[in-house]
Formats: C-alpha cells, sequence, structure tokens
C-alpha cells in the first residue's frame, strides 16, 4: 500500500517537473525529478529526463559545447567527441524520451556535436575560447571618468557565416573587444557573458 502511494507520488513529481521545465523553470524541473527519485528509483524514464533538463540548464548557464557534451578535455579525438555524442543522442531522442525538454536537449547536443566534428569550426572554436580565458585571466586596468561612462555602452555584432549553422560575435563594451565563434541552435544565437 504505502509503496503504491510512493510510486503515484513519484509519477506525479515527474510530471511536475515537466510543468516546471514549460514555465522556463530549470532548477524546479531537477529538484521536482530528484524528489520522483528518492520516491521511486525504479520509475521508468527518469533518467532521461535528467538528462534532458541536465543539458537545458548548462546551455543556460553557458557552458562550453565539451561540458555540454561531457567532454573535459578540449584535446579529446574526434571518436571519443562521437561516442559521447552518440550516447546522449540515444538518451535525448524524442521518440526514446517522453520529456518535454528531450526534443530541444536532442537539438542542442546536435549543434555541439555538428560543430566539434567540424575540424574547421573546430578549431576557430577552441581558439576563442583560448581567447575568452586569457581575457577572463587578465584583469583590466582601472578606467577614468570618462571611459566609466562610455563603459556602460555595450555593443553587439553578429555576423552570419556562408553555412548559417555558424556565427562570429563580435562584442564591444567600453574599450575591450571580444570575438568568439558560435552555433545557431534552432534560429538562436548562444552570446557568452561579457
Amino acid at each position: 500500500m504505502v509503496s503504491d502511494i510512493a510510486k503515484i507520488a513519484a509519477a506525479r513529481a515527474r510530471d511536475y517537473a515537466d510543468t516546471f521545465f514549460g514555465l522556463g523553470k530549470i532548477d524546479m524541473a531537477i529538484n521536482s525529478l530528484t524528489a520522483a527519485r528518492q520516491l521511486d528509483a525504479e520509475l521508468p524514464g527518469l533518467d532521461g529526463y535528467y538528462t534532458a533538463y541536465m543539458v537545458h540548464s548548462m546551455m543556460e548557464k553557458e557552458n562550453t559545447w565539451y561540458e555540454i557534451l561531457g567532454i573535459n578535455n578540449p584535446e579529446t579525438e574526434l571518436s571519443i567527441i562521437k561516442k559521447e555524442y552518440k550516447k546522449l543522442a540515444l538518451i535525448l531522442h524524442p521518440d526514446k524520451n517522453s520529456s518535454k525538454a528531450a526534443e530541444g536537449a536532442f537539438k542542442i547536443v546536435k549543434a555541439g556535436y555538428d560543430l566539434l566534428s567540424n575540424p574547421d569550426k573546430r578549431k576557430t572554436y577552441d581558439t576563442g575560447l583560448k581567447k575568452r580565458a586569457r581575457s577572463d585571466a587578465t584583469t583590466a586596468p582601472i578606467p577614468t571618468r570618462k571611459e566609466q561612462k562610455s563603459s556602460s555602452y555595450k555593443r553587439t555584432v553578429i555576423i552570419r557565416t556562408e553555412d548559417e549553422k555558424t556565427c562570429i560575435v563580435r562584442e564591444t563594451s567600453g574599450n575591450v573587444c571580444r570575438e568568439y565563434v558560435t552555433p545557431v541552435v534552432n534560429g538562436y544565437v548562444r552570446l557568452c557573458k561579457f
């Protein structure tokens, strides 16, 4: 009797997770799935739901494509990237995962794989990551009063490439300029925090 109630509560928690995701509250969706797992660890589809929400969460938090695909080292060989992509694609494919987040997560993972599997795009992306890491590591000089007033102005220029699957983003804030390549996912361009 008690186990039946726990199973019903777990199924409801899983359904609430999808509702929270639909409302754009990814963290609450993940918390709801955690509760469902505690109530009934054998509830079908929990791992697929969780993976889909985590992909969206990582995208929202602007993780790198390597992190989204579960790869720790950017110098990883293409065969390992392909293996990780296939694992995620099987879990996230909308035919196998009934979560509302599955289709979007599948497209995100596909976009990341498309970028990292193309040697030219990957090289450009890695260069942008290295530049970003260097710019994050260096400290900027203290601006003068005049520069402080103008540094509140931020300009972003987005240039689509010929294949229309990637964009070059050029951001200027005050006297700092940064440029990186990012893919187009579902018609949207993913901007990094400045």
